[in-house]
């Protein structure tokens, strides 16, 4: 008979009751969720909310390691601004950097400011 550790029956019955709906929904979490799908679910929200004030911390996650928050970033950020700067979430972080300064610079300016 296999042996299984007990934090790997922790960590089986801790992803059984994600995917059977018992963890917490995408929508119930913000930027700062330890949850993938939450924090894509209120970036995504950001973006098709027209509330332009959420553009400083969309322009932070420009520069988060995970390609997909950077995309669904910059597609926030182009959907609120109309504007992508150059950015391009699959770009090397040397070029991707020289994009996140020009946003940096914006939103410093106050470019997006109700």
């Amino acid at each position: 008979m296999v042996r299984m550790h007990a934090s790997r029956w922790l960590l089986i019955l801790i992803l059984a009751s994600f995917l059977h709906g018992c963890g917490p929904k995408a929508s119930e979490g913000d930027f700062d969720s330890d949850n993938p799908a939450a924090k894509l679910y209120a970036i995504r929200h950001a973006g098709e909310s027209g509330d332009v004030s959420k553009v400083p911390r969309l322009v932070e996650e420009l520069d988060h390691d995970d390609p997909a928050v950077r995309m669904m970033a910059i597609n926030a950020l182009d959907r609120l601004t109309g504007e992508r700067m150059g950015y391009n979430p699959y770009d090397p972080p040397q070029e991707r950097r020289a994009a996140i300064e020009k946003w940096t610079a914006a939103v410093r300016e106050g470019r997006w400011k109700k």
